[in-house]
């Protein structure tokens, strides 16, 4: 009978204080995932790709930069941006822009990872048959590599949304009105259905969770699976790279997968 009662409170669950205040809720939480994977696509991309080098000052910096997002917890990159922005901007940044921003870096490190390893995943023979043709390597990386290891990488991308989703609620720490400070609200204001407010956060959650995760089944099913190297973090493809190093010849292949230095072309 409490969760049922708690169907009075449904528009504060979903849209938190709007209309007389801001939007709020299970669609505020929607909305901080959209922009945080939305607005750090094109960072993390070019952080994955970058990683793939053979040059050690570009791969070196990328791989520091994704291990140390990855290796610090959420909640304390929401209160480093929290407490560090306003004071480099003089105070103009609200609440919700610092959780945009703090997840946005969050989920640049993870989708840089998710990059490096749908490019890998691709055959090597694919882009060497494309330069066969007379392509640049951009033509090859844009029309034949890039749009196979894409739809490889889109089952990923919809499984770490539905991650990056559950991980918003994280922002109520920091007085975002989001699904989880609404139940919080509620339960403060009636003590005894507290665990009804609670149970209807939980439904909230898993609604949206369970449609995209049975989203992201299906896609897998239709794509397949990676390939085995795309999970060695150590290895690079420096065949990908718009300008590679040059090696001795015929060693470029298994230059790149072990990143050895470049030695001198052979004589003769």
């Amino acid at each position: 009978m409490d969760l049922l009662e708690q169907f009075a409170n449904i528009n504060f669950y979903l849209l938190g204080p709007y209309p007389k205040g801001e939007i709020g809720g299970l669609c505020l939480n929607i909305i901080l995932a959209l922009l945080a994977i939305g607005s750090s696509f094109i960072f993390g991309a070019l952080l994955g790709y970058s990683r793939l080098s053979c040059r050690l000052y570009i791969k070196y910096p990328c791989i520091a930069f994704i291990e140390i997002v990855r290796s610090t917890p959420l909640i304390m990159l929401i209160f480093w941006f929290y407490f560090f922005l306003p004071y480099f901007f003089g105070g103009s940044v609200t609440i919700f822009w610092s959780a945009v921003v703090s997840l946005s870096i969050y989920a640049a490190a993870y989708q840089a990872e998710i990059v490096r390893a749908g490019i890998m995943a691709v055959p090597r023979g694919q882009l060497e048959a494309a330069l066969s043709t007379g392509m640049s390597r951009y033509k090859a990386m844009r029309f034949v590599v890039l749009p196979q290891g894409f739809k490889m990488m889109l089952p990923s991308f919809v499984s770490f949304f539905v991650s990056l989703f559950k991980d918003t609620s994280v922002t109520y720490i920091i007085g975002v009105i989001e699904l989880t400070q609404t139940g919080i609200i509620i339960s403060q204001r009636q003590p005894d259905k507290m665990y009804a407010a609670y149970f209807s956060m939980a439904i909230g959650f898993w609604l949206v969770c369970y449609s995209f995760s049975h989203l992201a089944r299906k896609l897998e099913k239709r794509i397949g699976v990676f390939d085995l190297e795309s999970y060695r973090p150590e290895a690079c493809r420096d065949e990908f790279m718009l300008l590679p190093r040059r090696g001795k010849i015929g060693e470029e292949a298994d230059q790149s997968a072990r990143c050895i230095p470049a030695g001198p072309e052979l004589k003769g």
